[in-house]
């Protein structure tokens, strides 16, 4: 993620004057993962593989996965952009691959996919290949109507292939 897109991010939720997640605005959360994850790449280089944000408590903890360039997939807790612990995840991914198929910036993909459920929480992303090799980055969203949706953006298109709900 580039800081001048980080940056610009924040600076339009300031002028918006989104402070704590609410149903009204559910990209509230998103300057919280942000910077977990601008803490999480200064602690451990690589690519954001994932992230979940886990409610409930204040303030609110995000783990975010990192995928080194010896291919390694490492998962650090954060809370208010400071990193408490990490530890390496069972099994490799290869770092070349998954990297290079990535065109589009996850924070772009985020709004993409947030915008495809107007009253929606991300709670977690995920970002991995197809059974035929496509990029994607895969939403799991709350919706205000208590079902769950998840929402695939193409990596390389920043379009939405895919998107399912279904009452839990």
């Amino acid at each position: 993620m580039s800081m001048t897109l980080s940056r610009a991010f924040v600076a339009l939720t300031l002028v918006a004057g989104s402070g704590v997640a609410s149903a009204a605005d559910p990209t509230a959360v998103f300057p919280q993962v942000d910077a977990c994850v601008e803490a999480a790449l200064q602690q451990q280089e690589g690519h954001v593989i994932g992230w979940r944000i886990e409610k409930g408590q204040e303030p609110t903890p995000i783990q975010v996965d990192v995928l080194a360039a010896d291919d390694k997939v490492w998962t650090l807790k954060c809370a208010d952009a400071k990193v408490s612990g990490s530890e390496r995840k069972m099994g490799n991914k290869n770092y070349k691959m998954l990297t290079s198929r990535a065109k589009v910036p996850e924070l772009s993909a985020r709004f993409t996919a947030a915008n495809s459920y107007p009253i929606a929480e991300v709670k977690k992303m995920d970002y991995g290949l197809s059974w035929k090799g496509r990029p994607y980055y895969t939403y799991e969203m709350s919706l205000n109507d208590g079902r769950e949706a998840t929402v695939d953006v193409n990596a390389e298109t920043g379009q939405i292939d895919r998107t399912k709900s279904e009452r839990k």
